[in-house]
């Protein structure tokens, strides 16, 4: 068990409190700690308590929450990841917090595994930490990196459905392969994002198109009854 109570326990519980109490945010009430299989390292999630230290636990947007939710096996590695991702944007230096990044994010992907997360969702989880990691430090070659990705999701979405006809358009399929591992130590995480926009996306897009008409059906009616018709569209995700 590596995720363990301060005095070294098995972690038996996570104690949170929702602030305020009928938000969406969520903020440590016991600390606790995680020890990587990988490095024997060991990391310190403590009890957070001061204005805008908080987390949403795993930072899916709501209209995705039929496919992966945002809590549950993944919420004791979503709050570590919180947690060391404040630390790595407090370096100041842009690099050293890209490198530091780059290593949580790895921590990330294996605490999830250790907590029994599917690997086809822990994989997806951490390549999309991985892309936000690029874009927020990489610079240029970060923004190269998630375009690239997207790019490459469009192509082998389009493949897939025109090999139906053709099965020679999965020929592409290698040219998105080939082109992701002229990244070196990221073509991981670029192959497992092209190929789930490619392959995932299908079902997202039937996700949002039940989700966003009750959404729109929802503000309306807050609309003409004097209410809040923002409040049906709280976000998941709120930039540091």
């Amino acid at each position: 068990m590596p995720f363990l109570t301060d005095d070294d326990r098995p972690l038996g519980e996570l104690l949170l409190a929702q602030r305020p109490a009928d938000g969406h945010r969520f903020q440590v009430r016991a600390p606790f700690a995680y020890v990587d299989p990988v490095s024997g390292l060991r990391y310190e999630v403590p009890v957070q308590d001061a204005a805008g230290d908080d987390s949403d636990l795993a930072s899916v947007p709501s209209v995705l929450w039929g496919l992966v939710a945002s809590y549950g096996r993944q919420s004791a590695p979503a709050l570590l990841h919180d947690r060391q991702s404040v630390l790595a944007a407090r370096l100041g230096d842009r690099q050293a917090a890209l490198a530091q990044r780059r290593v949580d994010d790895r921590v990330f992907r294996t605490a999830l595994r250790e907590q029994r997360v599917p690997l086809l969702r822990a994989a997806v989880m951490w390549a999309w930490v991985s892309a936000d990691r690029e874009r927020q430090f990489g610079g240029a070659a970060g923004a190269v990196f998630v375009g690239q990705a997207v790019l490459g999701g469009i192509v082998v979405a389009g493949a897939s459905v025109a090999a139906f006809w053709n099965p020679l358009w999965l020929a592409l399929l290698v040219v998105v392969a080939v082109a992701a591992f002229a990244w070196g130590r990221l073509a991981a995480p670029q192959l497992v994002l092209a190929f789930s926009i490619g392959w995932l996306g299908p079902f997202v897009l039937v996700q949002v198109a039940a989700v966003v008409p009750f959404r729109l059906v929802e503000a309306a009616v807050e609309l003409v009854t004097g209410g809040d018709p923002a409040g049906v569209f709280r976000p998941t995700v709120r930039g540091r």
